[in-house]
């Protein structure tokens, strides 16, 4: 089966959810003898090979160097490229509904589409009116003319079904299973004045809907002295973003990292002592996924999207409620042993349901049956 993927940033992943997921399935399905080829944004990938270590195919095309059009501008040249100068292949995975809006072009060529759409993009804090109806359009495109829609959470699934009369396919994110001992772990550590269990976790965009001010705030009102550590950032200019930076940056207690990867990431999430996330608007949150995997304890908002992935194996504050966050997190801190109980109940659940090779045999399944 020859397959293309298109709408993410590329290969190897190095932003959000999108590209952790496309990195895990694509590697699977090489793995097992499809051809993969996922379409990349030649200005964030200097250093550009041709093919990934597990055998995935690399294409490099440019974007629009406007932000509001850069993702829909690459998206644009790889429908150009895969209509045009890669006929062949016939099954094409998108990514993010906003690009829902090319299906029908890539559906006159004969292409099977499916497209991923993650959470209601349109209710996110940071697109504008023009921004919100192009998401919109696309879902509208996407439901008239994919092939297919894949949902990661039961929410999404059911808006379709009430708002669109649509059915999707839900398969949720994997998480990927970090080790207990990471190599070096204690230099990763000492990097950032920070001892193994004895500090908070929180790994996220630096935008409104992901809560970070609102994490803050309730963590100054503990009684502990342990730090929070925030994993994390956005592009300079981005007022939420700078006031957190000029506000924080300095604090003792509160450390901003900026983003880190590979390593130096497993590191830091491995040896926390809880994470912790205010995110109001998710999907099935690839780093929640992570911090389970890595038996670390786990306290989110209680928003429906986390209660789905959760299920009875992780706790949540009152949704939205900040004060009940500070109040459920002081009594982990005042209880210790159980933060060790419930991480151990998190990690179990994370083995059990959500198998990257499992997930990737779902798509592989989806398309053979579309």
């Amino acid at each position: 089966m020859k397959i293309a993927v298109i709408g993410i940033r590329g290969l190897p992943a190095n932003y959000s959810g999108f590209e952790t997921c496309a990195e895990h399935t694509t590697k699977h399905w090489a793995k097992d003898k499809h051809e993969v080829l996922v379409y990349c944004r030649k200005h964030l990938y200097p250093n550009r090979n041709l093919k990934t270590d597990d055998g995935v195919y690399l294409k490099y095309l440019s974007s629009s160097p406007i932000k509001s059009l850069e993702t829909l501008s690459h998206t644009f040249l790889a429908v150009l490229h895969l209509c045009f100068f890669n006929r062949k292949t016939k099954i094409v995975h998108i990514y993010n509904c906003g690009n829902g809006i090319f299906i029908p072009l890539l559906r006159l060529f004969g292409k099977k589409t499916f497209i991923s759409v993650d959470g209601l993009e349109w209710k996110r804090k940071k697109w504008g009116v023009i921004a919100k109806s192009m998401y919109k359009l696309g879902a509208l495109i996407s439901v008239k003319f994919s092939n297919h829609i894949i949902v990661d959470n039961k929410i999404v699934e059911d808006f379709y079904i009430e708002n669109f009369k649509k059915k999707t396919s839900l398969i949720a994110y994997g998480a990927k299973i970090i080790g207990e001992n990471i190599e070096n772990d204690s230099d990763y550590l000492n990097k950032f004045e920070i001892s193994s269990k004895k500090y908070f976790l929180f790994v996220g965009r630096f935008v409104k809907e992901k809560g970070v001010e609102n994490l803050i705030q309730s963590y100054l009102k503990l009684n502990t002295d342990f730090p929070l550590v925030i994993i994390g950032d956005d592009v300079k200019g981005n007022e939420y973003r700078d006031n957190i930076f000029s506000t924080y940056d300095s604090h003792p207690k509160i450390k901003l990292l900026g983003y880190r990867f590979g390593k130096e990431y497993e590191a830091i999430l491995t040896n926390a002592l809880m994470y912790i996330s205010a995110s109001e608007l998710e999907g099935t949150s690839p780093s929640l996924l992570a911090a389970m995997g890595a038996k670390v304890c786990t306290l989110v908002n209680g928003i429906e999207e986390n209660l789905a992935t959760l299920g009875d194996f992780g706790t949540v504050f009152k949704k939205n409620d900040y004060n009940n966050l500070t109040e459920k997190w002081q009594y982990f801190i005042d209880n210790p042993l159980t933060i060790e109980k419930m991480a151990l109940k998190g990690h179990n659940h994370v083995i059990d349901q959500y198998s990257w090779s499992n997930i990737a045999k779902q798509y592989i399944s989806l398309f053979k049956r579309n």
